[in-house]
């Protein structure tokens, strides 16, 4: 598979699209933690009442920090300019002979149309190999990673 400029603009799109979801799907999490917790005040005191609200409010601060999380990832992959790199740097997609890296941010494996794609942050230690080589192969945790083309 060659890499194109276009390819990654739909790469791109589609990884802004996945934060999209999940920052809708966050949100209903925390919407309904917001019910719960009215509930839950309407009902009796006593300590399972308390212990009840206790756990609603757990719930609600993991998911806030969830969403202030991707709400953060949103803001650095939009910041991001889709555009043909002739080095690696923030927003580089990488071919090497074993995967194909975007780096960006830190959502991990994807499928985007057929090859599996793993999206990286800069700051990952695998974005800092190839950040720092000056080289065509990347040694990183003992693997060679040999870079085909960058876009």
């Amino acid at each position: 598979m060659i890499l194109s400029l276009e390819y990654k603009e739909g790469l791109h799109r589609f990884c802004l699209a996945l934060i999209r979801e999940k920052k809708v799907l966050l949100k209903v999490q925390i919407d309904a933690r917001k019910k719960d917790l009215e509930s839950a005040s309407k009902s009796s005191a006593g300590d399972k009442h308390e212990t009840s609200r206790v756990m609603i409010h757990l719930e609600q601060e993991k998911l806030g920090l969830q969403f202030s999380a991707v709400e953060k990832q949103s803001n650095l992959l939009s910041q991001i300019v889709v555009k043909a790199h002739l080095s690696i740097q923030a927003g580089t997609l990488i071919k090497t002979e074993k995967a194909i890296f975007y780096i960006s941010v830190g959502l991990g494996k994807v499928h985007f149309k057929e090859q599996d794609i793993y999206i990286i942050s800069p700051v990952s230690p695998l974005a800092q190999a190839f950040l720092n080589s000056s080289s065509k192969t990347v040694n990183f945790q003992s693997t060679n990673y040999t870079i085909l083309s960058i876009v």
